[in-house]
């Protein structure tokens, strides 16, 4: 018994440019959810007055945090060194990243579905 399966290289490509279409609308749906949760955890950042910082400078953790993708990958930050020391606390915490990527979790998911929708 003998058998023949042509065609095999068509239904490989065929399938090579499905998977690169699915990555390509995951990475936008991506790229958006981490443009909503950044903005969302610049709002969320506890901002330093001349009561609590005298002389300031107020506002700089909230200005320097950033998303960052890299393909299907995200990444919301600072690089400020004292930024952990906020978001857990050193005595009282005043999160705004897990709070931010938590409280935006839907609207992730939404942005990354309207892609494969749209």
């Amino acid at each position: 018994m003998q058998m023949r399966v042509e065609g095999v290289e068509n239904v490989s490509n065929m399938l090579g440019r499905y998977a690169n279409a699915v990555t390509e609308k995951l990475s936008r749906g991506i790229a958006e959810g981490c443009k909503i949760v950044e903005g969302e955890a610049k709002s969320l950042c506890p901002v330093s007055t001349e009561e609590t910082r005298p002389g300031g400078p107020h506002g700089e953790l909230g200005m320097s945090i950033h998303g960052q993708v890299d393909g299907t990958t995200a990444m919301v930050g600072t690089n400020k060194e004292y930024a952990a020391y906020v978001e857990f606390g050193t005595m009282a915490a005043q999160p705004y990243l897990v709070p931010a990527l938590i409280g935006k979790q839907s609207d992730v998911i939404a942005a990354i579905v309207k892609e494969f929708k749209g």
